[in-house]
């Protein structure tokens, strides 16, 4: 009788006597049933889950599966009380918050009041679980939804950067995520995150053409705004999508231009002209070739263009061919070409400083003093501070007035300043040994009149890497103008780099402040001297506001990602470098393998804190070996 009374129990499913009060047995018969999935009984075995919990109200782990049976069976406002006791008794356990914080979301599309509550939930889930697709987009979800819209663009950035490949809503759920990721940027003016997530949608060889121009607008926008670093990249990718396409090259090509990268432009150039010649393609071509040296090649694309046809597009470019070309024929010595090119090309010369200034340096190298006094002397009155012409300001007036004869003075007055402004003109080509030999021969006609002359050598002395005798022409300068601003900052500048001496750096630096509290480059320099002295907190103090008042500096942001380093906080030292990384500029490609070695650092950090030991917490010790 006793054996035919157990049967009966057994097929009703009710646990036998023996296991009643045995809560291991209860949870084992319990997950049973909640994992046979559409053949399961989660209201039966609910009510084993609640049995547990009597015999052991602090069992954590019968607290979640009991609100798994009843969301389950569709009581997702039952389920709400146990899911949420579970993380109180477990609350370092990633399943738990994962539960608690879906389940929230499901209640809130239904009872709106309960979205604050669902992303505490998710924003705990998705910091013990950081890899998870689900979490991370139902948190963009409830953030919209709650109006936070940084948190909504963190999550979506975070997902996309997971690459999710499933599908949702017939769309790639990595691209819904980037897409969404750029909204809220674009509304929020995050630039960082929103050219993320347009690189990330128009990376794909099948990007869809909305993606693409997305990316096009965003390379314009760059190249505006002097991220030309960043702009090269963007152009680039949408070159690779579209190859047949001139205009793309061109831009690549001015953006290269504009970095000094004159041999790449001159290659995207050739591209742009393979697909499509043109007027604009042409002037920037001979622009290139003179910067590389190649002076008789951009002669003939510069005479062509003056040939050519006078369309429009052709028309525009006119003045500036011709005052390349008139360079072109200084620059190769044939000053009397120079002279009969701008006499030819009356009277529309006349009204060019860069033509008149050009011409006056042809005058005075053939000798020609009394033409070229009568020049100097007309561009005094008609283009002040251009060119030549304002460097003549520094010279006595009287000395160009017209006399019968020329005295030594006014003589060596006229071939000093053609020396310099053949200096100021080959500094503009970066033709730095040409532009420093001018210089000094400049300084050997006459003493300087101006700190600028001295900066000028400094300067190239310093681009040919020759600093120590730049050094010394700066401290010439502070013989000259010992409260220049300018110098006293370069030469603390260079003292901290090359010499060391802090103390005398220190001084100029400060005097310089004294003078000019707002200028970027000194507190620039003033906040790069305190690391240096590890002052790391002042250091960081005055590179922000440097920052504010140069953000387009890029060796700001280096040395503000250094100070950040130093203070233990590299992710804000990762975003200012990758700020720099928007720019070109020498030292671009050494920084960018120091980002790279910071991203890995950070990624193995994060990793770290999300580790098992820390995040995987047993919901019940005493459950902890069940199958």
């Amino acid at each position: 009788m006793k054996k035919l009374i157990l049967s009966a129990t057994l097929a009703l499913g009710v646990p036998c006597l023996q296991g009643a009060d045995d809560p291991r047995a209860l949870m084992l018969q319990a997950r049973e049933r909640q994992r046979e999935g559409e053949n399961g009984d989660p209201r039966g075995a609910a009510a084993l889950y609640r049995r547990v919990i009597e015999l052991q109200p602090e069992s954590a782990e019968a607290h979640l599966r009991l609100s798994e049976c009843l969301m389950e069976a569709g009581d997702l406002q039952g389920a709400a009380a146990p899911a949420q006791r579970a993380t109180e008794l477990a609350p370092r356990n990633a399943e738990a918050w994962a539960h608690l914080g879906i389940l929230r979301s499901a209640l809130a599309q239904t009872k709106p009041e309960v979205l604050p509550l669902a992303e505490l939930a998710l924003q705990k889930a998705t910091q013990l679980l950081p890899q998870d697709v689900e979490l991370w987009y139902r948190l963009g979800e409830v953030c919209e939804a709650n109006k936070h819209e940084a948190e909504a663009l963190r999550a979506w950035v975070h997902l996309g950067r997971l690459h999710p490949s499933l599908n949702l809503r017939g769309k790639v759920l990595g691209d819904l995520a980037w897409e969404r990721a750029a909204f809220w940027a674009d509304r929020l003016k995050r630039y960082e995150p929103r050219r993320e997530a347009i690189m990330a949608l128009a990376s794909p060889l099948e990007a869809d053409p909305k993606y693409l121009k997305l990316l096009e607008d965003l390379a314009r926008e760059q190249a505006d705004q002097g991220f030309l670093g960043h702009a090269e990249e963007s152009f680039l990718l949408l070159g690779q999508h579209l190859p047949q396409e001139p205009g793309i090259w061109e831009n690549i090509a001015l953006v290269r231009l504009r970095a000094s990268n004159f041999s790449g432009a001159l290659q995207s150039l050739n591209q742009a002209e393979a697909l499509k010649g043109t007027p604009r393609n042409s002037y920037y071509t001979a622009l290139c070739l003179m910067n590389l040296g190649r002076i008789p090649e951009a002669e003939t694309r510069l005479m062509a263009i003056l040939k050519a046809s006078q369309d429009r597009e052709s028309k525009a470019f006119q003045t500036t061919a011709r005052e390349l070309l008139a360079a072109c024929t200084l620059m190769t010595e044939r000053p009397q070409e120079t002279l009969d090119l701008v006499r030819s090309w009356a009277p529309e010369s006349e009204s060019s400083p860069r033509l008149q200034s050009l011409a006056f340096v042809a005058e005075v190298r053939l000798g020609q003093l009394k033409t070229a006094r009568t020049r100097l002397r007309e561009g005094l009155k008609r283009f002040k501070e251009e060119d030549v012409f304002g460097l003549a300001r520094t010279f006595p007036i009287d000395l160009f007035e017209d006399r019968w004869s020329l005295g030594g003075d006014a003589r060596r007055a006229l071939r000093s300043l053609e020396r310099e402004a053949s200096a100021n003109h080959l500094a503009y080509f970066q033709r730095w040994e040409a532009c420093l030999k001018a210089l000094q021969e400049a300084r050997k006609i006459a003493p300087p009149r101006s700190i600028d002359l001295m900066l000028l050598q400094a300067n190239a002395l310093d681009q040919l890497g020759r600093w120590k005798e730049s050094l010394e022409v700066l401290r010439e300068g502070q013989r000259l103008s010992p409260d220049n601003p300018t110098l006293q900052n370069n030469l603390g500048y260079l003292l901290i780099e090359h010499e060391g001496n802090q103390e005398e750096a220190a001084r100029l630096i400060q005097a310089a402040l004294k003078q000019e509290p707002d200028n970027g480059s000194t507190l620039d320099s003033w906040g790069w001297l305190l690391f240096k002295q590890g002052r790391f907190q002042e250091a960081e103090t005055s590179l922000r506001k440097a920052a504010e008042l140069n953000p387009y500096s890029p060796e700001t942001r280096k040395h503000l990602g250094e100070v950040l380093l130093k203070l233990g906080r590299d992710q804000e030292a990762l975003e200012q470098w990758e700020r720099a990384l928007a720019h070109a500029f020498p030292e671009r490609r050494e920084l960018e393998l120091k980002v790279r070695d910071l991203k890995i650092r950070i990624g193995k950090q994060a990793a770290a804190v999300a580790s098992p030991d820390d995040t995987d917490e047993s919901l019940d010790d005493e459950e902890e070996e069940l199958p």
